[in-house]
């Protein structure tokens, strides 16, 4: 392992020894944030630019300027999801949401432009995960669709026709995406 890499086992912020290591993670995360850096650093410096150019900038307007540049950040920042041996958390900026996914009660689509599937688990856990997040992603969908088929057998999860709907979908994509880069449309 070279300087710099991060071990594919790395163990949940803030869990404890025995917390079970993050398996599967979003892929596209890091492209995300680099996007949200990128878009609010670009605006701070075109407003400082500018302001300066027109002679107008104070303090308090740099101050203006990057408090509306970290706002934009707040707001282009992407939630982390990552999953394990029977949970799935979601990191947003200011909390995370954490279910377990062994004992999953209840999963279901919420909204029809930004589609999320809300998951919850016999303990009250929450989570809501961007459906394009998991199709994106065919290790978080597994991680998922393992640990909801053990709370399926269980006897925890009664309505699994979100999931199949999801598994359907998760499919597609990755027949997509091999035919693609096969080079087959």
């Amino acid at each position: 392992m070279q300087r710099g890499d991060l071990p594919t086992t790395a163990s949940r912020p803030g869990a404890g020894p025995t917390a079970h290591p993050v398996r599967a993670r979003d892929r596209d995360w890091p492209h995300h944030l680099r996007t949200a850096y990128a878009s609010s650093a670009t605006v701070l410096a075109l407003a400082l630019t500018f302001d300066g150019w027109d002679g107008s900038l104070t303090w308090w307007r740099a101050l203006l300027w990057t408090s509306l540049a970290l706002g934009l950040f707040a707001i282009l920042l992407p939630p982390r999801t990552t999953a394990g041996e029977g949970w799935l958390a979601v990191r947003c900026l200011l909390h995370t949401q954490r279910v377990r996914t062994d004992r999953l009660v209840s999963a279901r689509f919420m909204g029809t432009v930004d589609r999320r599937l809300l998951l919850r688990d016999a303990s009250g856990g929450l989570a809501a995960v961007d459906v394009a997040v998991l199709t994106g992603n065919p290790f978080l969908w597994h991680e998922l669709d393992a640990g909801a088929r053990r709370a399926r057998a269980a006897g925890l999860l009664p309505d699994r026709r979100a999931l199949d709907e999801l598994a359907h979908a998760v499919d597609t994509a990755e027949a997509h995406r091999l035919l693609t880069s096969a080079g087959l449309d």
